[in-house]
C-alpha cells in the first residue's frame, strides 16, 4: 500500500546524457527538444522558454545538429523542426562523444601535470641561479 501512495519521480535524466559532458546550453536544448518530441518552435521562442538568447540557441543547436545529437529539418518560408534522433543513435553519440571528453580530460591533465613539472623545473634553477644584484 506504501507504494501506492508514493509520488512518481516527474524528472528522470539518463545517466548516458548526464555523463556526456554536454554544456549547459546544450543539456537545456536536448532536455526542450525532447520534452516535446518534435519542436516546431521559432529560434526566438525556444531563447523565450529556454532562457537563452537567440544567438547562444543558434550556436548550440548547430553544434548539437553537426554532432549528431539533434535532427534538424528544413522547410522553406516555415521554422526549422528539430526532434532528437532514435534513442539508440542519440545513446550511442552520446557514449561516443563522452569517452571523447574523457580522453582530452586526460590528455589535458598529463598537458597539465607537464606543464607543472617544466614550471617547477624552471623554478628550480630560477631558485639555484646566482643573484647578481
Amino acid at each position: 500500500m506504501a507504494e501506492a501512495n508514493k509520488p512518481k519521480n516527474l524528472l528522470f535524466i539518463h545517466s548516458i546524457l548526464d555523463d556526456a559532458g554536454l554544456s549547459p546550453a546544450e543539456f537545456r536544448l536536448i532536455c526542450h527538444i525532447a520534452r516535446r518530441g518534435v519542436c516546431y518552435s521559432t529560434l526566438a521562442k525556444i531563447a523565450e522558454v529556454t532562457d537563452m538568447s537567440v544567438r547562444t540557441i543558434q550556436k548550440t543547436l548547430k553544434s548539437l545538429v553537426e554532432q549528431g545529437l539533434v535532427l534538424k529539418e528544413t522547410k522553406p518560408g516555415r521554422p526549422d523542426i528539430y526532434r532528437l534522433p532514435e534513442p539508440g543513435t542519440l545513446s550511442q553519440k552520446l557514449k561516443s562523444r563522452n569517452s571523447q571528453e574523457s580522453k582530452k580530460s586526460k590528455e589535458k591533465g598529463s598537458t597539465s601535470e607537464q606543464q607543472e613539472e617544466n614550471t617547477l623545473t624552471n623554478d628550480s634553477v630560477r631558485d639555484f641561479s646566482p643573484n647578481f644584484s
